[in-house]
């Protein structure tokens, strides 16, 4: 049976074939110098070689494709985009030389020229391409078949995925978009000015590419190792140290002084290896200051940097490979770039989605509109997460698990990394002699008030296994051609006999970039790799979340991946950072590579707490022991505080035994303090995914999706909000005990003392080890739940509601049965919190929905306003009540 959006898009493709060949009446009376045809969502404009076609999916969304006279539609299905056009008013206006649509909510404006410009309703501008940078070739030698180039203005630019180069605002900088360990390609791109694009092309994209080339006259040795020499330990895996022995043989390091001509912010793109991952360090430094720098084992092949410069002034400039293949290249653009570009390597049509909006929110909403809104997860997926690399066997497992409720510490998931199969092999299968009992070890688990998730990748090296689900392989590889719908069906029966069928609750897909194919010339089930290289996460996810969907609909799916693509997050997945280093640098550089990731439309993102890669028994020298090194121990702790405020927690580490009472009593103490937090937190974090799945909010984001129009937002990459409230900053060095933050305008409250604090400025905040600075901005109430041991402990203590005044507020609290998705079917309850300012008075009211019936099972809070000693005690039985201050 062909599914709706499968129909949709014949449907298209035949209906747009036809209007390549036939002129309708209307083109032929045309106004506009180029022949015309409209039909109820589009028109299609005949441009002497060119068919432009702009569709009007909605009010906010308008999506543009442009073709050689001729040339062939693409066969590679759609994975991305969900909404098919609807119903809405909209006009053509013509003139000789423009075309101009209007919608409700924006106007596009097409010259004569080409050239299509993008405002708002009242005619602000937000978006015009350029003639620069774009193109549709046909010559398969050149790097990019596909351009388009668009001016860019004076704005902060976000999304794009997950990337490791600590920058916050894409704003020029060239970056290549393709799916790596530590790094995710997702082509969407939100503005500060109210506009989103969702570049349509599967293939590697770069963003922004290099015009300019910094050569170096020094020639360099080169390693010649290849990936495949590596050291195994017990036959299982790579001895991850051994690289840094081999690094000491080719240091490839090369100088040259550089001149720039211009005076402002120049931005950097560094190529390191082109065939294959590289081994060993990067490094480009100018003046001292490193602008790029990556010391772990598995990384991409180009990094971006940037750096202010003053023209005529000479820079030295130093560009260390150890471990690539080749000397390397160092492009840059300059100050006075301006564009906006998204170049692609196959294709043969301009293809792009602009969604507009008054803020990042609104335009987040929209795309996910487009393309899909997150489902809730289970309440315990808000949780703690306990994981490692890792537990051994069975009994190694559950003495953890054990041992973690003797000593009453919260959580609510434990992790099984990989090596659980079967030695020599690799897949969904257990190893008996080291797991006798999966089932046995999951309903204690169970017992225990936890679930388990394991690890499984779509790589395959299972003779058994691959002939009884008769998996076919993308060539050169041993990833499954998750492309072709049958595999992707058995490959999901695989691993449900395997994990779901023994009571395994969650998945952890890793390895899903897929980083193990070595020639993307080969042929999938629909296409050529190279034109579908970077969503194969997406039909991963999908291939889950939709076979566990049907077969245990009363559970929601949750599934933790290495990489994403554009509408992943409709699959009930969230994404970690991959084996990231634990050094104070690769620390910072997570929260901007979040916060980029949170605002390319996909909500849920996570990474190790501490680090993957920890001490000298992986690739951190610098770190002799991570139990007793005492900057080593402070660093987690730091990491540990922003891991409770990411959408996920979860704590992980290379060789490491990651649980908390292992280091020492100071990091312990503090860790629980956090762990606390968040398990109090539980009923705002669970309201506020609430808000992701309903109004597609975010739970964590920069600044500048909040105050998009306060410059001073737009680099800040050392804090964040939680959710609509709460403003936590992080330090990102080692000793320090203060950090300076950035208040926007308003009121904020110190979480940790109350005292209040006029925004508009930047302000120096006490950071002792021990805390992390919070701020609850004025006009916000924000409910408190009791210290329990997991998400869904029961207890008699009642849910504390506080006020933090200064302005009107309103809080939507959420329940529902924590587990199931009746949720969709408006099995939910909410109770809604007024607060007036003037009349200092706090309404409590039932909302919608009705799983709780409050009459029969009435609900005690306990209000009280900051900096106010009047605390009420209110019972709420769903009649509306008034608390007076």
């Amino acid at each position: 049976m062909i599914k709706k959006n499968e129909f949709f898009n014949l449907v298209f493709k035949l209906k747009y074939s036809l209007l390549l060949l036939i002129f309708t009446v209307y083109g032929c009376t045309s106004k506009y110098k180029y022949s015309l045809e409209k039909s109820d969502h589009a028109v299609v404009i005949h441009q002497d070689s060119l068919v432009i076609k702009i569709e009007i999916v909605d009010d906010a969304i308008i999506h543009v494709h442009k073709m050689i006279t001729g040339s062939k539609l693409s066969t590679i299905p759609n994975y991305v985009t969900i909404l098919e056009p609807v119903d809405v008013d909209w006009k053509l206006d013509e003139m000789a030389d423009q075309i101009t649509i209007s919608t409700n909510k924006m106007k596009v404006i097409v010259n004569s020229d080409g050239i299509i410009e993008y405002e708002t309703k009242d005619s602000k501008k937000l978006l015009a391409e350029t003639k620069e940078f774009t193109f549709i070739k046909s010559k398969k030698e050149d790097v990019h078949t596909v351009s388009q180039g668009f001016n860019a203005g004076d704005e902060g630019l976000y999304g794009l995925g997950q990337f490791q180069s600590g920058i916050m605002n894409w704003k020029n900088v060239p970056i290549r978009l393709q799916q790596y360990n530590q790094e995710i390609a997702i082509p969407f791109l939100v503005s500060t000015k109210g506009y989103g694009i969702y570049w349509n092309n599967y293939s590697l994209t770069d963003f922004n590419h290099s015009q300019n080339e910094i050569e170096f006259t020094s020639i360099a040795e080169v390693a010649g190792k290849t990936e495949d020499d590596v050291v195994p330990v017990e036959d299982e895996k790579e001895d991850v140290a051994a690289h840094i022995i081999k690094e000491k043989t080719a240091k490839n390091i090369r100088e040259t002084i550089f001149r720039p001509t211009k005076t402002g912010e120049y931005t950097f793109l560094a190529l390191s290896d082109n065939n294959g991952r590289m081994r060993g360090e990067i490094m480009v430094t100018i003046a001292g200051d490193d602008i790029i720098n990556y010391s772990t084992i598995w990384m991409p092949r180009r990094y971006s940097g940037k750096k202010y410069l003053e023209a005529g002034k000479e820079y030295e400039v130093i560009f260390q490979n150890t471990g690539a293949k080749i000397p390397g290249k160092l492009f840059y653009n300059e100050p006075d770039y301006n564009k906006t570009v998204f170049s692609s390597t196959t294709g043969n049509a301009i293809d792009y989605y602009l969604v507009s909006g008054h803020n990042p929110e609104e335009v987040i909403s929209q795309y996910q509109n487009l393309t899909g809104k997150a489902p809730l997860f289970a309440k315990s997926a808000y949780g703690f997460w306990q994981c490692r690399e890792r537990y051994h066997n069975q009994e190694e497992l559950l003495k953890n698990a054990r041992e973690m409720r003797k000593r009453n510490i919260p959580f609510d998931n434990i992790v099984q990394d990989w090596f659980y199969w079967p030695k020599g092999t690799k897949g969904p299968e257990w190893d008996r002699a080291k797991y006798p009992n999966p089932e046995g070890m999951a309903e204690e688990l169970k017992s225990l008030n936890l679930k388990l998730m394991v690890s499984v990748w779509p790589e395959v090296k299972n003779e058994p296994l691959e002939e009884r689900y008769h998996l076919t392989k993308i060539k050169s590889s041993n990833y499954v051609d998750i492309y072709d719908k049958g595999v992707g069906e058995r490959f999901y029966r695989m691993l449900s006999d395997s994990m779901f069928h023994k009571g395994v609750s969650s998945i952890w897909l890793d390895g899903t970039e897929p980083e193990g194919v070595r020639d993307n010339k080969v042929n999938t089930a629909v296409g050529p790799y190279a034109e579908v290289q970077n969503p194969y996460s997406l039909e991963v996810t999908r291939v889950m979340y939709e076979g566990r969907r049907e077969e245990f609909p009363n559970e929601r799916v949750f599934n933790l991946t290495r990489s994403a693509y554009a509408g992943q997050q409709r699959y009930g997945a969230t994404s970690w950072s991959g084996d990231v280093e634990a050094s104070w640098e690769q620390f910072s550089e997570q929260i901007a590579a979040g916060l980029n990731f949170t605002m390319a439309g996909i909500p849920y993102w996570t990474h190790d707490i501490g680090g993957f890669f920890r001490d000298s028994k992986s690739i951190n020298p610098q770190f002799d022991n991570q139990y007793s090194n005492p900057e080593y121990i402070e660093l987690l702790t730091r990491w540990f505080q922003f891991g409770t405020f990411s959408p996920i927690f979860r704590i992980h580490g290379y060789v490491s035994e990651t649980e908390i009472w292992r280091y020492n009593d100071a990091f312990e103490s503090t860790a629980r303090k956090f762990i606390d937090l968040r398990y109090q937190l539980m009923p705002y974090i669970y309201s506020q995914a609430w808000q992701i799945t309903n109004n597609s909010k975010q739970l964590m984001s920069p600044l500048a999706y909040h105050y998009p129009n306060d410059k001073k937002t737009w680099d800040i990459k050392d804090q964040l909000f939680f959710g609509e409230s709460f403003m936590v900053g992080f330090v990102t060095e080692y000793q320090s005990r203060e950090m300076e933050m950035y208040f926007p305008e308003g009121e904020w409250y110190n979480y940790w003392t109350n005292e209040k604090i006029d925004g508009g400025k930047e302000i120096t905040i006490k950071a002792d080890l021990n805390e992390t600075p919070m701020f609850v901005k004025a006009g916000s109430i924000i409910p408190m739940g009791p210290k329990v041991q997991y998400a869904t402990e029961k207890t008699d203590e009642p849910v504390k509601i506080t006020i933090y005044p200064g302005k009107d507020a309103m809080f939507t609290l959420y329940m529902d049965d924590n587990e199931s998705y009746d949720y969709e079917k408006g099995e939910f309850s909410e109770i809604k919190f007024s607060y007036s300012e003037v009349n200092k008075i706090l309404k409590i009211s039932k909302g919608n929905g009705d799983y709780i019936k409050f009459k029969e099972s009435p609900m005690n809070f306990t209000v009280e306003i900051i900096n106010n000693k009047k605390t009420e005690q209110v019972v709420f039985n769903g009649t509306e009540i008034e608390v007076k201050f």
